[in-house]
Order: C-alpha cells, then structure tokens, then sequence
C-alpha cells in the first residue's frame, strides 16, 4: 500500500511538473505574439470643384484603377465661359493678323481714291472761293455768298488734309507698338482659355491610385465645396501591420526581419511579413495594452508589411505578429 501511495505521489508531481513546464512554454510563445492592427495606405478623393455631383461612377467594395474617373461635377457656367473665351480669342487673333498683313491693295486704292476726290473738291472750292472774293470787292456778291464760298473752302481744305493722312497711314501700315500689343491681346486670350479649361478639368474627378473603395461620403445631385472628401480609397497590396514592441525585445528585430502574420478570420492560414519601419522614438505602450504594469513599459512602434496578394487582409482586423528567432 505505501508503494501504491509513493508511485501515486510520483505520478502527481509528475502531472504538475509539466502542467507548470507546458504553462511556462505556452507563456514564452504568447511572449512572442506582439498584437495589432491591420492597416492600408488611403487616400481621399477629393474635389478642387464647387457644384453638384453630376455622376459618382463609384461605391463601397467597388475597386478603381489609378487615374479611372470616379466623379463629375456639374459646370454649366464654365462652359459658357469656355465659349466666350474662345470667341475673344479668335477676335484678338483675327486683329493681330489684319494688322501683321498690312493694308489690302483695294484699301491703298481707296484711300488713294479719297484723296483725289477731296483735291478735286478742295479746287473746285479755291476756284469759287477766288471767283466770289473778286465779286463781292465788286458789289457784285453778298457778304453772305462770300461767306459760303469761304466756309467751303476752309472744309475742303481741312477733308483733302485728312484724306491724305488717312492714305499715308494705309501706305505706312500699322506701327511695331500696335502689332505688339495686339500680340499681347492674344496671349492674354490664350491664358483665359486655359484656365477656364483648367477649371473644368477639375470638375472631373479621379482616383488617385489602385484602390478599393472603403467609403462615399456624398450622393449624386448634392452640392460639394471644393476640398470635400468623396470617396476614401484604400490600396489593399501597400498592407502593414502596426505592433508595438518593448524595449528590452526591440534588439530581436531589425529592418528586414522576416515575420509571420496571422489573423482571427483564416485560423490556420500564414502571411509572410517583413519589418519595414522602426520607430526612433520610445513611446508609452499605447491604452489598450491589458495591464497597468505593462502600460507603463517603453516600446517602439513597428511596421511590419504584410503580403495581401489575395486581398484577405481588410484594414482594421486585429492581428498577431510573430517573428522568426
């Protein structure tokens, strides 16, 4: 019986011995995990045009090609104003080609044309002038006759000077400051274009990288500011996940360690990782950390990048990191 008892011992702190070895090898393994967050790079697609929505070509799970267009805003008043830009500059084109041209030959003949009929007038006028001065030192005109005679005179005089400048101005062409500012007409023209273009190009908008949509913030025919988030698009193949670890283990890691990730919602599955970025900065372990002790221990935020190929890994799932010893 004192044997059967001694064996019976034997096998209890047999049974306790490994209970205790097991409980200490599964607590060194749980020491290893280092728990955290999935997360993805994201981007918002946001709008540098004020209106309504027009179309919004895409919603949440949908994915979007980098430069695919995502939304349009409603414009109309741009259009308009594309159009009287456009008319401005074809005018301000038009002028500066007249004036580099230089005078027709139909308008130097009549300008030529001008001028021989206002000398023909302007003697015709002398002529009578001459003719009435004598008759009135005569008696033979009235002071009022003469008048006229003068009036005529003085008139044609003053057309045939001006006939015969506007014809010097035909021959001479437009001067070097006209054609300059004309030309400066048109780039000034050119510039309006462009950015009345500009504007309704930035009606359109697009994605800004290879994403799937994670949220749409607005609906089709509300009114958006320009600067307002439309959609957040996330790109699932940049994946990492955010662990913290303590100082006294930071020497475990170095950029480049390789790591595995697993996580709640495929038991059993493997995600190779790789330490992309360590923190140079100490920090409190962050609030949700379980105990107080270990709250108050300093760590270091740690990237660790995660193949997400297949797409499982959805940003905000918790995982657990383990790295290769």
């Amino acid at each position: 019986m004192k044997r059967i008892r001694l064996f019976a011992a034997g096998i209890i702190v047999a049974v306790l011995i490994g209970a205790a070895g097991y409980n200490y090898y599964r607590q060194q393994e749980t020491a290893k995990l280092y728990t955290g967050t999935i997360e993805v790079t994201k981007a918002d697609v946001t709008t540098k045009s004020s209106g309504y929505i027009k179309e919004l070509l895409l919603s949440e799970g949908m994915h979007a090609t980098k430069g695919q267009l995502a939304a349009r805003i409603d414009r109309k008043d741009l259009l308009i104003a594309q159009e009287r830009d456009r008319a401005a500059l074809k005018k301000a084109e038009a002028q500066l080609r007249d004036l580099e041209t230089g005078p027709r030959p139909a308008e130097r003949k009549e300008a030529a044309a001008n001028s021989a009929f206002m000398q023909a007038a302007f003697e015709k006028a002398a002529k009578d002038y001459q003719r009435f001065d004598q008759l009135y030192q005569g008696g033979a005109a009235s002071r009022q006759q003469f008048d006229n005679a003068k009036e005529s005179y003085d008139a044609t005089a003053a057309q045939l000077s001006a006939s015969r400048e506007r014809e010097q101005l035909v021959n001479d062409g437009a001067r070097e400051e006209q054609i300059i500012a004309a030309r400066e007409e048109v780039s000034r023209c050119q510039a309006l274009l462009r950015a009345t273009e500009n504007d309704i190009e930035d009606s359109f908008i697009y994605s800004p990288l290879d994403a799937m949509v994670l949220t749409k913030n607005f609906e089709a025919g509300e009114y958006v500011n320009a600067g307002s988030a439309l959609l957040t698009v996330a790109d699932l193949s940049d994946c990492w996940v955010k662990i913290y670890i303590p100082s006294t283990e930071l020497g475990r890691v170095s950029v480049g360690s390789l790591a595995e990730v697993r996580i709640d919602a495929a038991p059993g599955q493997v995600f190779p990782g790789r330490v992309r970025e360590i923190s140079e900065n100490a920090e409190y372990t962050p609030r949700q950390s379980i105990t107080r002790n270990e709250r108050a221990n300093m760590v270091f935020a740690v990237k660790v990048a995660v193949d997400n190929d297949a797409g499982v890994l959805k940003p905000g799932m918790p995982a657990d990191v383990s790295f290769d010893d």
